[in-house]
């Protein structure tokens, strides 16, 4: 009896999977690159500007490993093109999509195992805390979150994407004399999938540990207001997990007839297109049109600026590459703050390596990266003046480019649970802070 149920729910994870498989990067190689001279960094940032090479790793300095995927009938030309440089190169992923199709077998099996257990127990709908959900079924929950316990928390749809959808925002208000807020937000890029994840973590963290009086969720939530936003680009989300381009990044506005798509995370109105972003539509960093031409980008400052002067806290998370980013990605000088956040994100980064041993890098985007102008960081920080202003790239480490943004949906929980013992330490530590 085991081995027959063993069979049919192995064929029916086969079937789920053939059918919402499609395979666009069918013999795209993900390449390792090694620049040693000014030579060839100016090469490489010249491509990662004007084509539409999809860089998974930043073009730091000399030296530094930058891993980038080719597809498959561009390979030839770009190996061409690094021999004539005489630049370094390796294939660490000869096939991307054999990558994918193993995490969408895995993320198959996952959604069917949810389907069981919750008819099982008589739920509705599957849980999604600790998988890679759809957006509809975030939505779900954030709802369901809300329906349980109107008085304190509430759904906000905070404007329209390109195509359409919600920009769903829930707010967590405990204390109802509370004045002060902070902001989480997740999936700015669509292939980041690990970061939505978090974001549901999170708020399913928020409420329960609160609920169970744990005293330092209490002091956090009966200070602020939290807003957590799951996704800040709900299309391209959505794109990405249905139309076969699993790696695909930006939102889905058609910015010329061969490409679509804005870096909502290089749109942001502040010090915009000034470095580190890229003017081709093409581009994988494509900037837009102007400084928050985009919609999405739109909705998120209006909702910020309208509560202008409350904010204590800013984090956006990213993947990948284990660091624990404070302004500035724009120029390489640092904000007057920078001491107090330093210390603050070294101690959310400490709590989270406690917990298994996962080490972030923590410091300034343009020190421990690279420039990049128009990100919300930065944007929060010098427009919106919060002080506790950073983002967090989740792992893995980008030595680990073999999984990148492909993170397996089995080491999702470990992740979030990490994180949420960081961000609770973290935010303790603001509450320090912002208390004196």
């Amino acid at each position: 009896m085991n081995r027959l149920f063993s069979f049919v729910f192995t064929f029916a994870c086969l079937a789920i999977w053939s059918i919402n498989s499609e395979r666009a990067y069918v013999h795209d190689k993900l390449v390792r690159l090694e620049p040693f001279t000014d030579e060839h960094i100016h090469y490489l940032q010249a491509l990662e500007e004007t084509t539409s090479l999809d860089f998974w790793t930043e073009i730091m300095a000399p030296n530094r490993s930058v891993d980038v995927r080719i597809r498959a009938n561009e390979y030839d030309q770009y190996v061409s093109q690094f021999k004539q440089y005489s630049l370094p190169y390796e294939i660490i992923v000869n096939d991307i999509q054999e990558v994918i199709d193993n995490e969408e077998k895995e993320l198959a099996q996952d959604r069917l195992m949810r389907q069981i257990q919750s008819r099982w127990l008589g739920e509705a709908e599957p849980r999604i805390v600790g998988t890679y959900a759809t957006y509809k079924q975030m939505e779900t929950y954030l709802d369901e979150k809300a329906a349980a316990d109107p008085t304190h928390i509430k759904v906000i749809d905070i404007g329209k994407t390109y195509e359409g959808r919600s920009i769903k925002v829930i707010s967590i208000k405990m204390n109802p004399a509370s004045t002060r807020n902070i902001w989480i937000d997740c999936g700015i890029h669509a292939r980041e999938w690990i970061t939505s994840t978090t974001c549901i973590w999170l708020t399913e963290e928020f409420i329960n540990e609160y609920n169970n009086r744990d005293p330092i969720i209490r002091q956090i939530l009966d200070k602020w207001t939290v807003y957590v936003a799951p996704s800040l680009n709900p299309d391209g989300y959505e794109y990405s997990q249905t139309s076969g381009n699993r790696l695909w990044r930006k939102n889905r506005f058609p910015t010329n007839v061969l490409c679509n798509g804005v870096d909502l995370n290089r749109n942001y109105p502040w010090k915009w297109n000034t470095g580190g972003s890229s003017t081709s539509a093409c581009s994988e960093t494509y900037c837009g049109r102007s400084a928050g031409s985009e919609i999405e980008t739109q909705n998120v400052v209006k909702f910020l600026e309208s509560l202008k002067g409350t904010w204590d806290m800013y984090m956006s998370f990213h993947a990948y590459g284990q660091w624990w980013f404070t302004p500035y990605g724009y120029t390489t000088g640092l904000p007057k703050d920078y001491q107090k956040q330093l210390a603050t994100a070294q101690a959310g980064a400490n709590a989270l390596t406690a917990v298994r041993g996962t080490k972030y890098a923590v410091g300034s985007i343009s020190g421990l990266l690279y420039i990049a102008s128009g990100s919300t960081c930065d944007w929060a920080y010098d427009s919106l003046g919060i002080k506790h202003s950073y983002t967090i790239e989740l792992p893995p480490t980008q030595q680990q480019s073999n999984i990148g943004f492909v993170l397996p949906v089995s080491e999702a929980p470990a992740v979030c649970r990490e994180t949420y013992v960081g961000m609770k330490e973290f935010l303790n530590k603001v509450h320090e802070d912002t208390a004196q």
